[in-house]
């Protein structure tokens, strides 16, 4: 079982860090359209869709911080995975 729980942490870790490289691909012009941008995108985007669609609730103007509440939203998941799995 510590094993799985182990599993679980370190995938989360890795999305929350695909996450934080596609944010920062995308300041860069010309980059959402690459190939790697498409791919990141492929991996996050189930995490960041719920995101984006519940704060769509609320007019949180231009800017787009559905990348940071999905990585809120792991880090307790992962804190909660380690603690009670």
């Amino acid at each position: 079982m510590e094993i799985l729980k182990i599993a679980l942490v370190r995938l989360i870790d890795i999305i929350v860090w695909i996450i934080i490289a596609k944010s920062i691909m995308s300041w860069f012009p010309g980059a959402q359209d690459s190939r790697l941008y498409a791919l990141l995108d492929d991996f996050t985007e189930p995490v960041e869709a719920p995101m984006r669609k519940l704060l769509s609730r609320f007019n949180t103007g231009p800017v787009d911080i559905s990348p940071m509440l999905a990585i809120v939203f792991l880090w307790v998941l992962s804190r909660l995975i380690y603690a009670y799995l």
